[in-house]
């Protein structure tokens, strides 16, 4: 409430003298990126978007899973309206980190991850935030579909399926995006997401592999020294895939955060593992967006 209430409509934000010109240019840019996303994508055509909230923050949101310390299953915390979900969010970094806190207690594995954007599904007219203007344009683009999206189609207590439903909307949308505005942007997205597949493939294969080893039948003390011996491959293993690209370190990040987990692998498995699924059936389609949501909305 308190965030809406900071909500200034974009016209009247644009007529301010004092609006610097680099945050001018990003408002303005998100406009086009709002009426791409009705024209091209066939997202939702409302309020969301349509006002402006500075912040004097890193993020908007601070979003935390949870996994018990030999699980890369993620810990799902139920609501009467959302349903079951397999990560919390707080407009409160503070609150995020108590949270945090007790599942450390309990010995869970945890990650928080801060976001500069969110959604409540269309429940309300979401703001332009200026956290969401921390990445490049191409990221811009990329949060304001992803979040329309959990606006066409949400599926309650399937986090997996949200995430990754809009994850590829964002990702496939942004390339169309820059296709037809930034076609020179193009190219070095695409790279981007080449090298983002890989990545985050290996993540994914290294999940599947603790996923399976933490199911057998062992001690602690062996399932403690397994868990080390295969996030130590891991290590290396994205050392030799950085090698291959060039020794591009984009995703050392990932790494020096704070100590690779559970809890991160179970992020991943949420935001990408069924991407590759969205992004194949969308091509299939002819990237004709129409077709791709009522194929989802008749599975629900």
């Amino acid at each position: 409430m308190a965030l809406m209430s900071q909500r200034k409509p974009i016209a009247d934000v644009l007529k301010d003298d004092t609006l610097s010109v680099k945050r001018r240019r990003q408002i303005e840019q998100v406009q086009n990126i709002r009426q791409f996303a009705v024209s091209r994508l066939k997202l939702p055509q409302n309020n969301s978007y349509t006002s402006f909230v500075e912040l004097k923050r890193k993020a908007i949101t601070w979003n935390i899973v949870a996994t018990p310390k030999y699980s890369v299953s993620p810990i799902k915390t139920c609501f009467p309206i959302l349903g079951c979900i397999s990560y919390l969010m707080y407009f409160s970094e503070a609150r995020a980190q108590r949270e945090a806190e007790k599942h450390k207690i309990l010995g869970h594995d945890t990650h928080i991850i801060d976001s500069p954007a969110y959604s409540t599904g269309g429940r309300f007219d979401d703001p332009m935030v200026s956290t969401m203007f921390r990445g490049g344009m191409n990221s811009i683009a990329q949060i304001v579909f992803h979040e329309l999206a959990h606006q066409k189609i949400f599926k309650k207590g399937d986090s997996a399926f949200n995430e990754a439903f809009a994850t590829a909307v964002g990702e496939q949308g942004t390339i169309l995006w820059l296709e037809r505005n930034h076609p020179k942007r193009a190219k070095a997205y695409l790279d981007y997401l080449t090298k983002k597949k890989q990545f985050f493939g290996l993540l994914l294969a290294t999940r599947k592999e603790l996923k399976t080893f933490y199911e057998i039948d062992q001690s602690d003390s062996k399932k403690e020294k397994g868990k080390q011996r295969i996030f130590a491959s891991l290590d290396n293993k994205y050392s030799q895939l950085k090698q291959s690209w060039g020794g591009d370190k984009r995703f050392d990040g990932w790494f020096k955060k704070d100590s690779v987990n559970n809890a991160k692998l179970a992020l991943i498995g949420i935001y990408y593992k069924k991407v590759p699924e969205f992004s194949k059936k969308l091509k299939e389609f002819n990237y004709d967006f129409e077709k791709f949501y009522q194929f989802y909305s008749l599975k629900k």
